[in-house]
């Protein structure tokens, strides 16, 4: 799964979609998906992070930083994932920057973004994938040369080729030229499932006007996509939990 939750500090116009009166029906949706892996974009470090972590941790694990200082300060793009099903074997987190290895803002960007990576090891069957999470920025230019780098990464952080998913809110549609090295390496879980919908993952709290399909679950060729739904249910008496739907994949390798 991924879910962009909205960050918590921003004043709504309509007050019900402040973080504090949705914040539990995001966590009821989690209770009841139960996904055995979920990325988060634009969760704060210093309250949403450690709300769905904390209240997770009896079944989920994780790993998530702050994109600001590399510590504790910011948003993360970090993951939680459900401990009897996985264990994790190695993770790490670099920006999106021409300074990957360090918290920096770089092509054109506003905003430090940064993505976190996990090695994972299937606890049922022994096998082994990579997972990459992140949240791109605004601008053409930075979404492409974001995704040069995050394909560059991907072969240097998995230079056997193990299964690969990357996951995130993207910031623009499938049409844009960006995704181009992308398309080389894996596929859109989207397009290739045989169960999936057109509906759009930014619903901009309800503004038609506004939505599009930026959040995506890629996977490389030795993966396959069984499902992949948007999720536009309501819970917790929320019809929109944040101004993105979670989307979800079910996938076998």
């Amino acid at each position: 799964m991924s879910f962009n939750v909205r960050q918590s500090h921003v004043k709504e116009a309509d007050p019900s979609n402040n973080w504090t009166n949705r914040k539990d029906a995001c966590l009821e949706m989690l209770g009841i998906r139960r996904p055995d892996i979920v990325g988060f974009q634009e969760a704060q470090f210093n309250d949403q992070w450690p709300f769905f972590r904390d209240s997770l941790a009896s079944e989920y694990s994780g790993v998530g930083i702050g994109r600001d200082n590399g510590v504790d300060k910011g948003e993360t793009s970090g993951f939680l994932y459900k401990k009897s099903v996985l264990t994790l074997l190695d993770s790490g987190t670099f920006w999106v920057s021409e300074t990957p290895e360090k918290p920096s803002v770089s092509f054109d960007e506003k905003y430090n973004r940064s993505l976190t990576w996990g090695l994972f090891k299937i606890n049922k069957t022994g096998k082994c994938f990579y997972y990459f999470n992140t949240h791109l920025g605004l601008t053409w230019r930075s979404q492409k040369e974001g995704i040069e780098l995050i394909v560059k990464k991907m072969r240097e952080i998995n230079p056997g080729g193990l299964p690969l998913i990357f996951s995130g809110d993207l910031n623009t549609d499938i049409s844009s030229t960006a995704f181009d090295p992308l398309k080389q390496v894996m596929r859109n879980a989207h397009d290739i499932a045989p169960v999936t919908d057109d509906t759009p993952t930014y619903n901009a709290w309800g503004n038609k006007d506004k939505e599009r399909i930026i959040d995506f679950i890629w996977i490389t060729p030795d993966i396959k996509c069984l499902e992949y739904h948007t999720d536009t249910s309501p819970y917790g008496g929320h019809d929109l939990i944040s101004d993105h739907y979670p989307i979800r994949a079910t996938i076998a390798f």
